[in-house]
């Protein structure tokens, strides 16, 4: 099948983090006839009603986001443990601990939970967030590709960045819920209710969406790298394979199309993470605002300061996508057959 055939048969791909890159493999959902015919949604702000929207139009598969769900849920609570190490890590302003410091302050709370505090908002986030990037794809495409059979690699980008946009700035809060559970002394929040409840409280509705301005500066490179990348090299399997490609290369993809992205992305990832754990409590801030962080963090703890958490975040980022990109592609497999 050649690639211009390919990109016919399948829709564009919109970024899934989680690691939020699954939704890349929902080309091999073919895009129904009837969709043309479909009336859309007239803008990008309807994003939040657009998942009902779709499926009662029958063009998401019930299928497809089931896939996504199983395979974000999996991936992201197989690398909790990893991934709070890095929040840890990442807010730590005037000292430098290191991995194993990291791994025995969570081991001094004293119960396995304590490496999974914040996951159940990492996961939760996950089925809306799909469902958004997936019904946002669609209609992203039709407004950024000038030839709707052959996308280009810029237009890929733009797709991938503006659907990750919309799904990121919708489910913001629940990511400033997961960083302060994440972070916060034993005691301080009891879960996400009580964690959404006391920042309302305490510091105001505005502090849910603490750090959001880097998030979607970051949001750009990050999913629209992630998903051309991983979009290259998997229509490159699927011609060479006859679109057939082995999982493993499949996996392999997802972990290199995910740690070249964050790696592009990452000192706006710790921004982020540092101005949604300031004001807990109510306590003072610590950064007027994105330029702040930046400013302070050279200025106190140089350069390496910007990449604190690294390490853990990679150890995390190649084996957490290469899990969903596998479930979800065996996922859909099995459902699909």
């Amino acid at each position: 099948m050649s690639s211009s055939q390919h990109q016919h048969k399948d829709g564009a791909p919109c970024e899934a983090a989680t690691c939020e890159a699954t939704l890349a493999l929902t080309q091999d959902f073919s895009r129904p006839a009837s969709l043309a015919r479909v009336p859309q949604p007239s803008t990008l702000t309807s994003a939040i009603g657009l998942p009902l929207f779709y499926l009662r139009a029958g063009t998401l598969s019930a299928k497809l986001l089931l896939s996504g769900g199983v395979a974000g849920a999996i991936s992201r609570t197989a690398t909790a443990p990893i991934d709070r190490l890095k929040f840890l890590l990442q807010v730590q302003d005037h000292q430098m601990i290191t991995i194993r410091q990291g791994f025995r302050l969570m081991a001094a709370e004293g119960t396995y939970k304590a490496y999974f505090r914040g996951n159940g908002a990492n996961v939760i986030k996950n089925v809306p967030e799909t469902a958004l990037k997936l019904t946002c794809n669609d209609r992203v495409k039709a407004m950024v590709a000038a030839d709707g059979h052959t996308v280009t690699l810029s237009e890929r980008l733009a797709i991938g960045g503006i659907s990750g946009a919309v799904a990121q700035g919708t489910i913001y809060p629940m990511e400033v819920i997961q960083t302060r559970l994440a972070i916060s002394p034993v005691g301080t929040y009891s879960g996400i209710l009580d964690t959404f409840a006391k920042i309302v409280r305490q510091e105001g509705y505005f502090a849910l969406f603490r750090g959001i301005t880097p998030c979607m500066v970051g949001i750009i490179p990050y999913a629209g790298l992630d998903i051309a990348a991983f979009e290259l090299m998997r229509e490159r399997l699927h011609e060479l394979y006859d679109d057939r490609p082995p999982p493993q290369y499949l996996l392999l993809a997802g972990m290199l199309s995910s740690t070249g992205a964050q790696l592009v992305a990452y000192p706006l990832g710790l921004i982020r993470t540092r101005l949604q754990a300031q004001g807990m409590g109510g306590a003072p801030l610590k950064y007027t605002g994105m330029f702040d962080v930046v400013r302070k963090t050279l200025q106190h703890e140089g350069v390496r300061g910007m990449y604190k958490g690294l390490t853990p975040n990679l150890m995390k980022i190649a084996p957490a996508a290469g899990i969903s990109w596998f479930v979800f592609e065996e996922s859909k497999r099995i459902l699909h057959a």
